[in-house]
């Protein structure tokens, strides 16, 4: 038996994770993304609350910044724009194959 890899703890979440996330991936053009990658975002983020369904309205997210996958955050001074990974490499990039065979 060989040791757990990968993520094995739970993630922190300080927002509702089943209200609909969305980032600002260029100046007024937002997306919606999982709360895993939501979480990880240094940009523009929002969710949408919809308490009341005929008055739904975008509330800014200004929450702390974590590390892809990790619960550690990230330091101001090491904030980037868009995802933050820690030592800058996007850990699903080893799933990704590319070509004619590969995976998609």
């Amino acid at each position: 038996m060989g040791e757990k890899k990968g993520y094995t703890g739970k993630l922190k979440y300080e927002f509702d994770t089943s209200k609909c996330c969305e980032i600002e991936w260029k100046e007024g053009r937002w997306g919606r993304v999982t709360s895993g990658e939501f979480r990880c975002f240094g940009g523009g983020r929002r969710i949408l609350n919809v308490a009341d369904p005929k008055n739904s309205f975008y509330e800014l997210y200004n929450g702390p910044i974590y590390f892809y996958g990790t619960n550690s955050k990230v330091p101001e001074g090491n904030l980037c724009g868009g995802y933050n990974y820690q030592g800058g490499i996007d850990p699903r990039e080893q799933y990704r194959v590319t070509g004619r065979q590969g995976r998609i």
